[in-house]
């Protein structure tokens, strides 16, 4: 038995091959299914001759559309800049790297005051979200402002520094800086 999708097999029946020249080539178009012309008038429902544009493999209509120049172009420039990409492009790291930290100062710690502190505390006595600043050394002695600043006051709503990214030299400057607030 000859296959039927062979397009080369001369035994199949002709009535559904097309000449080569495309002025011979007018095959009809198969009028709609029946659960279409249910919708459709007799008026509507004709046949119509397509200009042969189209080959059939297998009992399918395969078009012969061409791809635009302008999309060659594109699919050929993304080529391009796919194969660049992936030879030369180096990974990046956008992470925040911290600055190498310096030995513990009264600068370091009124910088690091001014970037993680200020926004609760104020460097006078004057309260914000939590208390000023100035006279806290005398209040609290070295071990209780060690205390705070390491271990924060979650009871008051006071995080531990630690855990908003101030490393122990940071620390150390902090309390130096406020030792320096009367």
């Amino acid at each position: 038995m000859a296959d039927p999708r062979d397009p080369n097999d001369q035994t199949k029946d002709t009535a559904g091959k097309f000449a080569e020249d495309p002025e011979k080539q007018t095959p009809e178009t198969p009028a709609p299914t029946p659960q279409s012309q249910v919708f459709m008038t007799d008026e509507e429902v004709e046949t119509h001759r397509d200009k042969g544009h189209y080959d059939v493999v297998s009992d399918i209509k395969m078009g012969h559309a061409k791809v635009p120049k302008f999309l060659k172009v594109v699919y050929a420039a993304l080529a391009v800049w796919g194969l660049y990409y992936a030879l030369f492009a180096a990974p990046t790291d956008d992470r925040m790297q911290a600055a190498p930290s310096a030995e513990p100062s009264v600068e370091v710690g009124a910088e690091t005051f001014a970037t993680s502190c200020a926004a609760c505390h104020n460097t006078t006595a004057e309260r914000k979200i939590g208390p000023g600043m100035a006279g806290a050394y005398t209040r609290l002695g070295d071990e209780g402002l060690k205390t705070v600043l390491h271990n924060g006051r979650p009871e008051k709503g006071m995080p531990a520094p630690p855990s908003l990214g101030i490393n122990d030299k940071q620390i150390e400057s902090l309390f130096l800086y406020i030792k320096t607030l009367k």
